[in-house]
This record gives structure tokens, C-alpha cells and sequence, in this order.
């Protein structure tokens, strides 16, 4: 589904406040706007629906949402158009608003795992390889909670883009970077294409270290101004 079917969907809410005009492309790019706003605070509050951000966004790019979160977005930007038409958000959009919003919440809520302690006897039939040896159960350490942190299994490959766009000063560019990773990570490619950092990573699994465990990537990113950025990028690496 494209950005801009979205924002077709919340004017068509938007008619219940009486408003009949068909939105210019001034409209349609304020909205685009505020869309991507919107989402970016659903991401600040932990409400990950892996929304496609772009340097500039543009509306026939894919949202890259499933359908479930359709509505979240049309009804919840449709009550932050319907002012600009100096018109009253109806009670029903807000409350159909409040109902998207609310079971979004609660389906990409993460929940913390608890660790076993470290007093707790692994036993003798645990298969874990970290604790094989071991007699007593120690803290794995847990990815953040945020919707930045990306979970993969080991084996997988994946393609990541790390914007820089937000932290350039205007008319400055990206001049090199450096990437590392942890040992449960391999970087099989890496590029810059200002302002964006791309490299491509795999899960891997052949020691210890790197099953069912909280790793980063770490890019260090240098304009052609001389400032410095660090990104530090959480990976979960879920056992096959």
C-alpha cells in the first residue's frame, strides 16, 4: 500500500466533519508531512509498524505497514488535518483514533525477558550451549526495548540504511564512515551514499557469543566538516 492511499484514506475520514473539497497537492504534501511525523512519534513511543521513512519522502512509495495498522494511520492523521479546515474533530474519528492507537500499542508492546538468576542451577540436562559448562545460570544480556533494536535469526541476511540526514548541517555532506560489528554479526558489504550509511549483515551462530544474545553495530560517521557521528545499532540474535 503506497503513502499516498493513506492519505487518500484520511480525507475520505476527514468527510465526516463535513468537508467536501478535494485536497491539493500543496494539501497532499502537508499531509505527507504530517504522516511522516506522526509515525516518526509512534516509533518515540515504541509503536513499531516498520514504516518506510525516506530522505524525501515521497507519496507513491510503499508504507511498507501491514493492513492491521491501516486505519491507525488514516484515522489518527485525519485528526491532525481536520484544523487546517478550521473544522471540529468529530468525537467518533477521535474515539475510532483512540481504539487504533490503544490496540497498537498493545500488539508491539516488548515485553522484557527476566533473566534466570545467577544462584539458579543450570541441571544437568540443559542443552544451552552458553551454559554447557557451567553450574550456574548467568545473564545473557537483553536488546533494548525501542524499535530501532532489529531481531534476526542466525543465518539471516538482511540490508540496513542508517540515516544521517537529521544530524547534517545544511549544504554538508557524508565524507567516509567506518563500520564494526559484534562477533555475532558479520558485515558482508557496506557503502556510502550520503546522507545514508548502507551495509548488508548476517546472523551468525558458530560460537557461543552470538546465540539467543544482545549485539551492535557500530558506525562512525565523519562530514566533510569534520563532525563526527556514532551510531550504535542493537541486534537480537534468536537461536535456529
Amino acid at each position: 500500500m503506497l503513502k499516498v492511499d493513506r492519505i487518500n484514506d484520511a480525507y475520505s475520514r476527514m468527510r465526516v466533519s463535513g468537508l467536501t473539497v478535494v485536497p491539493t497537492p500543496e494539501d497532499l504534501e502537508t499531509a505527507l508531512q504530517r504522516m511522516e511525523n506522526m509515525l516518526a512519534q509512534f516509533e518515540a513511543r515504541n509503536i513499531c509498524l516498520g514504516y518506510n521513512f525516506e530522505d524525501e519522502p515521497d507519496p507513491n512509495s510503499v508504507t511498507n505497514v501491514e493492513r492491521w495498522a491501516w486505519d491507525l494511520i488514516a484515522t489518527n492523521l485525519a485528526i491532525r488535518l481536520i484544523p487546517d479546515f478550521n473544522k471540529a474533530v468529530p468525537q467518533a474519528l477521535i474515539n475510532e483514533a483512540n481504539q487504533t492507537l490503544s490496540f497498537a500499542s498493545g500488539k508491539t508492546a516488548k515485553v522484557r525477558q527476566v533473566d534466570y538468576p545467577r544462584r539458579q542451577p543450570v541441571g544437568s540436562g540443559n542443552t544451552l550451549r552458553y551454559n554447557r559448562w557451567a553450574r550456574f545460570y548467568r545473564p545473557q544480556g537483553q536488546t533494548p526495548l525501542e524499535c530501532a533494536s532489529v531481531t534476526m535469526a542466525v543465518d539471516d541476511v538482511r540490508d540496513f540504511v542508517e540515516h544521517f540526514d537529521a544530524y547534517l548541517d545544511f549544504g554538508e555532506t557524508l565524507s567516509s564512515f567506518t563500520i564494526e560489528a559484534d562477533a555475532g554479526l558479520t558485515i558482508v558489504s557496506s557503502s556510502l551514499s550520503s546522507p545514508d550509511v548502507l551495509y548488508r549483515i548476517k546472523a551468525e551462530g558458530a560460537d557461543n557469543s552470538a546465540s539467543d544474545s544482545f549485539q551492535q553495530v557500530k558506525i562512525i560517521a565523519t562530514t566533510d566538516a569534520g563532525r563526527i557521528e556514532t551510531r550504535l545499532v542493537n541486534f537480537a540474535i534468536t537461536g535456529t
